[in-house]
């Protein structure tokens, strides 16, 4: 049984989850602004925009080294797209591992070629009572705080999630199977944890933040490590644009006379240098 999968399941593109009403067609703009405490400079802001029609997925990233990607939910299958050389690069759609799921692997594979441990996660979401309007729809006001020991090596720290949500999908490409979409590790996802090797086995009390959340405030507070000294993440998102208009189904296809190139993707996100002969 092979077990390739990214713990953090894709970083922040993760953390917009949804386990709310399903629209057919959908079109959500997001800004991301990123601080680091650690580094001087100005926050990093990104702007994506999500679409979704059926099982089709497709994400535009501005400003950011990141290709467009189109993803068929229904098939596992997807597409990185880098127009400007005219470029391609197919990829399997990343699966969805429950914590059972994972014990049943460690049962199969006693060696641990990932080294996978479980980490206990203790996550609280408070309801302050607090409603707005947001696009028609009414947002709840939800704090989520979310805390690990610093184990065995492990990061450790505190996260609070500050954000309001309203009853609406996420346009997300992560194509999150309906069995997961309530489950704390899938709505709440921490960073508090070393990729690839860390699985959370989530302790939650309170309301679960599912939902699209219309603006959220996530700052983790990072535990000292391997002789690096704390620091605190920043991350804002605000949805500035939702649509539930009709999309065009050709913007979900590949477009024509692009090249597949398989390592496309595979250099930060950016064409690889072509080798001197």
């Amino acid at each position: 049984m092979q077990f390739p999968f990214n713990l953090r399941l894709g970083v922040f593109c993760v953390l917009l989850a949804s386990a709310a009403l399903c629209h057919a067609d959908t079109k959500i703009t997001v800004r991301m602004v990123y601080k680091d405490s650690s580094k001087e400079g100005s926050p990093n802001a990104v702007r994506t925009v999500y679409y979704r029609s059926g099982a089709m997925r497709r994400k535009e990233v501005a400003n950011s080294p990141l290709l467009p990607s189109i993803a068929n939910c229904a098939t596992g299958t997807g597409f990185f797209i880098d127009m400007s050389s005219g470029q391609y690069r197919s990829y399997k759609v990343a699966k969805f591992r429950t914590a059972e799921d994972i014990r049943e692997y460690l049962k199969t594979s006693p060696d641990n070629p990932y080294h996978i441990v479980f980490v206990q996660v203790e996550s609280k979401t408070v309801d302050t009572g607090e409603r707005k309007t947001f696009f028609g729809f009414e947002a709840k006001h939800l704090i989520t705080t979310t805390k690990r020991a610093a184990a065995s090596g492990g990061t450790g720290g505190e996260e609070i999630i500050d954000g309001w949500y309203i009853d609406h999908d996420r346009a997300d490409n992560n194509c999150a199977p309906e069995s997961v979409r309530a489950e704390p590790f899938f709505v709440v996802p921490t960073l508090l944890l070393d990729p690839g090797t860390e699985y959370p086995e989530y302790h939650h009390t309170g309301p679960l933040p599912v939902g699209l959340a219309v603006k959220e405030i996530r700052t983790e507070h990072l535990a000292a490590r391997n002789g690096e000294a704390a620091r605190t993440l920043t991350m804002e998102e605000t949805v500035e644009e939702l649509s539930d208009s009709p999309l065009t189904p050709a913007m979900f296809d590949l477009p024509a006379g692009l090249k597949e190139n398989p390592q496309l993707f595979r250099n930060g996100g950016r064409v690889p240098a072509p080798q001197k002969p």
